[in-house]
């Protein structure tokens, strides 16, 4: 016989379930403000990167309680309003005005033997250039949102035709696609993300300028540091995008991806692409230089692409490296303080090695190493450490020629022409590097090309690019050319 007092057993359950049902009700509630939160913070640094506008009030008409009735004059008056600068009298001023600084280093190029001419256009860091198959065009890159292309018909003419072309995101390199008038550019986003595009130039009018395609993300939420591109026959080559991770991407000429190639290494300096499309390989944090081989059919189609090489040899990491005009050789420079040329011309599928050529001391300061190469068409190595350039001979190592402290930064991006360029009434040919490098002073900003011209092994040009920072919002920029007799 049961108490009166027991409770029944359905009441328990009853209460056990309520209960139950509120743990998991208030976990849920838990679980939904987590998520909530962690999809705000992508949104939140989104708006943080936004730069936001401060609304307009509207003007309030002053009324006679805002009118001082004091008898005894303010002890300042206001101070009228100075009127703004402009970025052509800025540019004027400081062309008429050179400051110490400036005319030093404007004099140091001015007056060098191989000073041909000088460019003018862009308002920020140039980062990115490139020259046309045919070497009749010269395209940059520029953080001020502007791509140009230059036509060089010729180099000394005072002012060279150039069109533009304004971008909605910051170009970080450029490309020529299957016709001069095509530029495949690398972009960055509003979060860094990479975003590759090819865009057409008919003119300077806008109606003649469209974007034929367009790839977002290309490198799937990661930047971009370098694009280059091969030609395997007028209408038909490869682009080759490089990540700053430790990832290589193949495109078509009408942006088809067409591989995607882990470099094996924690990130990526830069990249090179041999001129006919072959090779390509990845400078990175690693010693060892892999080396992939694009293959084609018959009709220079893409059909795959397979690591066929590695570089053994070098004790640290390979900062920049470049490939012989006819893809038979290849030099790297490493942080270990070398330079090596090597035979890539192997048998490399019946398990060849390649083959340490020439391994030479980087003539440098210490702690320093060679961060961009370029080989030239006649053989003439192009070797850039912070702002010295030395010129190679890749056959003894001997350093043919220097520009040792040029400017007071370093050279971001090094290329030589692969056709000969007219200079002058005379038609004379010559061939042509850019070199652009960017310098940091206390007194002005401007951004300078500079080509030179080497008659060491044949007729060849040399560009450099420079810089000075005047104020941090205000920028003016200018190309030289130079030619030089040695």
């Amino acid at each position: 016989m049961t108490s009166s007092s027991s409770i029944p057993d359905s009441l328990v359950d009853a209460e056990t379930q309520s209960s139950s049902h509120a743990t998991l009700v208030l976990l849920g509630l838990f679980f939904a403000a987590g998520v909530v939160y962690l999809v705000s913070l992508p949104i939140r640094a989104l708006w943080k990167a936004v730069p936001q506008r401060k609304p307009k009030l509207p003007k309030r008409e002053a009324s006679s309680s805002d009118i001082t009735t004091s008898s005894q004059p303010s002890q300042k008056a206001a101070e009228p309003q100075k009127p703004g600068v402009s970025m052509k009298q800025l540019m004027k001023k400081t062309n008429q005005n050179p400051t110490k600084a400036q005319s030093a280093v404007t004099d140091k190029a001015t007056h060098h033997p191989a000073y041909l001419n000088t460019l003018k256009g862009h308002t920020d860091n140039v980062g990115g250039l490139a020259f046309s198959a045919d070497g009749s065009a010269l395209a940059t890159a520029c953080e001020d949102r502007v791509i140009r292309l230059f036509k060089l018909t010729d180099i000394t003419a005072k002012n060279m035709g150039f069109m533009k072309h304004n971008m909605i995101t910051t170009p970080v390199d450029v490309a020529f696609g299957s016709a001069p008038n095509l530029l495949a550019v690398t972009a960055r986003g509003i979060v860094q993300e990479a975003n590759l595009s090819m865009v057409h130039l008919g003119s300077n009018k806008a109606s003649e300028q469209h974007i034929l395609w367009q790839v977002p993300n290309s490198h799937d939420g990661r930047p971009a540091v370098l694009l280059q591109s091969a030609h395997r026959s007028q209408t038909s080559g490869v682009l080759l995008s490089c990540s700053a991770k430790n990832e290589l991407r193949l495109f078509s000429f009408a942006g088809k991806q067409l591989a995607s190639v882990d470099a094996a290494g924690l990130h990526n300096h830069m990249a090179a692409i041999s001129l006919d499309g072959r090779f390509f390989a990845a400078a990175t944090f690693t010693s060892d230089v892999k080396i992939h081989e694009v293959r084609y059919d018959k009709q220079n189609a893409y059909q795959s692409v397979a690591k066929v090489m590695d570089l053994k040899g070098h004790k640290s990491q390979i900062l920049c490296l470049a490939f012989a005009p006819d893809a038979t050789k290849m030099v790297t420079a490493s942080k270990d303080g070398t330079w090596r040329v090597w035979n890539i011309n192997v048998r490399y599928h019946q398990q060849e090695d390649p083959k340490t050529l020439l391994q030479h001391q980087q003539e440098v300061p210490a702690g320093q190493a060679y961060t961009r190469l370029a080989w030239g068409p006649h053989g003439l190595l192009a070797a850039a450490c912070d702002s010295s350039i030395h010129f190679l001979d890749p056959a003894t190592g001997s350093r043919v020629d220097a520009i040792d402290a040029a400017h007071d930064a370093a050279v971001l991006n090094m290329e030589w022409a692969p056709t000969t360029i007219p200079v002058g009434k005379n038609s004379q040919s010559c061939w042509l590097c850019c070199l652009w490098i960017q310098v940091i002073t206390a007194e002005l900003a401007s951004f300078e090309t500079k080509l030179l011209n080497l008659y060491t092994l044949a007729d060849v040009i040399r560009a450099l690019c420079t810089g000075y920072i005047l104020h941090s919002h205000y920028t003016c920029a200018t190309a030289r050319l130079l030619a030089d007799m040695i």
